[in-house]
């Protein structure tokens, strides 16, 4: 009877404290997996990203005589395009209206070169008409002079041979008045000729530029909407675009590479070369291996605004799925640190890294104040503070 009375006791005891033998158990093997251990560690980093190609047929705003124009109309990001299929279209508003003027120009400059070309006409005509009669007059003059003084009075001879030297003088005046106006006439239509030939050139430029304000992909492929650089966004309708801005592109699936952001307070921890593996957010389950291949020399921000600051870093994927994988998928990047470190590794989980300086949470419910080396995202290595073997509590 005493011995049916102690069991009951004994069980009604374990059920109060709620340590039935399955919960004993369990707990024991939870606190016996928190148990600090002697072993190597091998940090990572964890960057986030995004995926991006190797290569890319970039689509640019062409050179117009408009340094900055907005957009009209453009195809839809990620959609499926063929090579001559229209993707972006700028606004021609402001070349329409000057190409009217610049037309009126061409017809006022033709005009005026006609009429210009009909006077000079007439104008040479009147010189070599002049001319001519000069010339005839020199010839009477010249015969009259040519009479033996012998035969005439002196007086007269005299005043024939005047009449010569004026009747020569006139018609090199006239030849030089010739000369004069058809070097003048030559030079003013020359004038009207580069006119009028500016002014096709113009038209022909405003032409061109109505043309290639219609823009078309370059290939096949999967068309990608660049980001605005002062918006942080993907270009839309409305937006002022720039000669020379790649607005589209059209990505090589084949071959791709993570852009990820490093922290500026992360500064040092990776390096070119280290082998990193990558998990696109949109496949979980898929992991692809990786190496850093670029890490920016200075930090910049993030964004405008922001006293964020982050280098940028290149990871070239080992392999691509080019079924799956699109440019700008959000990416998950563990990068492993250069430096492995040997020691009492336990879980980030039995450690209070809130505190300064940081505490171990002990199997028996107490903590111990512990100095930390390198950690990684669910471990790190104690340099002081525990002993191999030391049972700990996980928090929570």
């Amino acid at each position: 009877m005493n011995k049916l009375v102690l069991a009951g006791a004994a069980a009604l005891a374990a059920a109060s404290s709620g340590c039935t033998p399955d919960a004993a158990t369990a707990a024991d093997r939870h606190e016996a997996a928190a148990v600090a251990r002697r072993a190597v560690l091998e940090p990572t980093l964890l960057l986030t990203g995004r995926l991006e190609s190797v290569r890319s047929e970039k689509i640019f705003v062409p050179r117009t005589p408009s340094w900055q124009m907005p957009v009209r109309w453009l195809e839809q990001d990620g959609a499926t395009v063929v090579e001559g299929q229209k993707v972006l279209e700028l606004d021609n508003t402001q070349f329409t209206g000057e190409l009217e003027q610049k037309k009126l120009s061409l017809s006022s400059a033709e005009n005026n070169l006609m009429r210009k070309r009909a006077d000079v006409a007439g104008e040479l005509f009147d010189k070599e008409f002049a001319l001519e009669q000069k010339r005839i007059e020199l010839e009477k003059a010249r015969i009259e002079a040519d009479v033996p003084e012998s035969l005439r009075p002196r007086r007269e001879h005299q005043e024939y041979q005047l009449k010569l030297a004026q009747a020569v003088s006139a018609h090199a005046k006239a030849e030089e008045d010739l000369a004069t106006a058809r070097r003048a006439s030559a030079a003013e239509i020359e004038e009207l000729e580069i006119a009028l030939a500016r002014a096709r050139e113009e038209i022909d430029t405003a032409e061109k530029a109505i043309e290639s304000l219609s823009l078309t992909a370059p290939t096949d492929g999967i068309l990608i909407v660049a980001e605005h650089p002062r918006e942080g966004r993907k270009f839309q309708v409305g937006d002022n675009v720039w000669v020379g801005l790649p607005v589209m592109s059209i990505p090589d699936l084949t071959a791709m590479q993570v852009v990820a952001r490093l922290s500026d307070v992360d500064d040092g921890r990776i390096e070119i070369g280290a082998k990193a593996v990558c998990t696109v957010d949109a496949y979980p389950k898929l992991t692809f291996g990786g190496r850093v291949t670029e890490i920016a020399p200075i930090a910049q921000e993030e964004r405008e605004q922001t006293l964020r600051r982050s280098f940028r870093v290149i990871v070239l994927l080992d392999e691509t799925d080019a079924e799956r994988m699109r440019p700008g998928m959000s990416v998950k990047v563990a990068v492993r640190e250069p430096l492995p470190e040997e020691g009492l590794v336990v879980p980030r989980a039995a450690l209070d890294l809130t505190s300064d300086p940081p505490r171990a949470h002990l199997a028996g419910g107490s903590s111990v104040e512990v100095r930390l080396g390198a950690c990684s995202a669910s471990e790190c290595v104690v340099t002081d503070g525990l002993k191999d073997g030391t049972r700990l509590r996980r928090a929570g």
